[in-house]
């Protein structure tokens, strides 16, 4: 039933970006690391990082990271323009790439450290085919899943899918990534039975029949 009434899609994004989020004294360390081995492998990309509120970033921290030319982005003002249901940190993912500027985003959690430059992930071909790059997670779906049945889909077998990292052309998959915004906002029903966000994208994708690439290695 909410399908027919996802938003349309703006056209306002404009360029190239990373999307982060993190705050607090969990994540914001780790987002600092992240953020300077971005910078140190020569990644020139423009970077938000996300965060709820006041508490989760001081002026200090704000002062360090735009030294490194990153912009802090309080979701908790955003939501104000774009009001949603629920907003904690697994709900935070989808919500900042789809209210970010950018037009092509790379989103990383803070807690990943990149060993390349991953800006070349833009020119892949898997990219300019289908828009959208989506990595395998450790563990394998369960036919008895009964999110099957919750969203329609057809039991698929093989490997559940890790947000750490994720590419999107957003004019391209803003359907799939609005669709997916909505399962995150009912996340006190979703989450009981896949683990937090990260499956909201692949379940998003084929409920309205749109293609993505996702890297053949598997994790280990």
């Amino acid at each position: 039933r909410h399908i027919p009434l996802l938003p349309p899609c703006t056209k306002t994004f404009r360029g190239r970006g990373i999307v982060m989020c993190g705050g607090g004294p969990n994540y914001l360390p780790p987002a600092w690391v992240c953020i300077n081995m971005l910078r140190k492998l020569g990644c020139q990309l423009p970077i938000q990082l996300w965060h709820l509120g006041d508490d989760e970033m001081d002026p200090v921290a704000r002062r360090l990271l735009t030294s490194l030319d990153v912009e802090c982005v309080d979701a908790t003002r955003v939501r104000k323009r774009h009001p949603t249901r629920l907003m904690g940190g697994y709900e935070l993912k989808p919500y900042s790439i789809l209210h970010s500027p950018f037009r092509d985003v790379l989103f990383i959690d803070a807690d990943n450290v990149p060993v390349v430059n991953p800006s070349f992930l833009f020119d892949t071909p898997q990219f300019k085919r289908t828009g959208a790059i989506l990595w395998p997670d450790i563990r394998r779906w369960e036919r008895t899943n009964p999110i099957w049945r919750f969203t329609g889909l057809p039991y698929r077998p093989g490997w559940e899918s890790e947000s750490g990292q994720m590419v999107f052309d957003k004019e391209r998959c803003w359907r799939p990534l609005a669709l997916t915004q909505w399962f995150n906002e009912h996340s006190d029903f979703y989450y009981q039975h896949i683990l937090g966000d990260k499956d909201t994208f692949t379940l998003a994708f084929p409920k309205l029949g749109q293609p993505y690439a996702t890297v053949a290695k598997p994790v280990h």
